[in-house]
């Protein structure tokens, strides 16, 4: 069970779900819209691989090898999913939608915990990086109005690509330990 809620986070399934927001933001809200999510995507990734090759290279504490990447990807991801239902849908739409998201942010990062992926450090680390990448999307998006739109198109391909990719892997995290690996034999140190 806690396989099958993890590898709803999985690079995976998030790149291609993230590719159907951008589409589907640019086609009902607009290129600035579009360009929030996308600066907030690359944000994310980047800061997430960014401190994985980072700590490969100096990691601060034997405990923090690596930061969440599942957790910090799945708060933007779903989360972001969640604030557009919100903004676009009914009263009793919006907490749903947040509830929702909420829920399926903090499964994904438990099981990264229960499954020993991650420690909690590391754990809360991909969740404060996938939350300020959040807050750079949700901020300028709730701002641009409560227009209501159809979600449907979003939610179906979201929901068949979540059932299509599910149990597909890319593991990032070996390119991006080589990364550090060679930069330490290159004479890159924290010391």
């Amino acid at each position: 069970m806690w396989q099958t809620i993890t590898d709803c986070g999985d690079l995976a399934v998030l790149l291609p779900i993230s590719m159907a927001i951008l589409i589907w933001l640019l086609l009902r809200s607009g290129r600035s819209a579009a360009l929030w999510f996308a600066c907030a995507l690359a944000i994310c990734i980047g800061a997430t691989a960014g401190l994985k090759v980072l700590f490969a290279v100096c990691p601060p504490d034997a405990s923090l090898q690596s930061p969440s990447g599942h957790t910090s990807l799945s708060t933007l991801v779903y989360g972001g999913l969640a604030a557009i239902a919100a903004v676009h849908g009914r009263d009793w739409w919006r907490n749903a939608a947040a509830a929702a998201g909420l829920l399926v942010v903090v499964a994904i990062a438990a099981t990264r915990v229960i499954l020993n992926a991650h420690t909690f450090t590391e754990t809360v680390l991909g969740l404060a990086i996938g939350a300020a990448a959040l807050a750079i999307f949700v901020r300028p998006y709730w701002r641009l109005g409560r227009a209501e739109l159809s979600l449907r198109p979003l939610l179906v391909t979201v929901v068949l690509l979540v059932v299509s990719l599910h149990g597909s892997q890319l593991r990032a995290e070996d390119f991006l330990e080589a990364i550090g690996v060679q930069l330490e034999a290159d004479g890159v140190s924290c010391r």
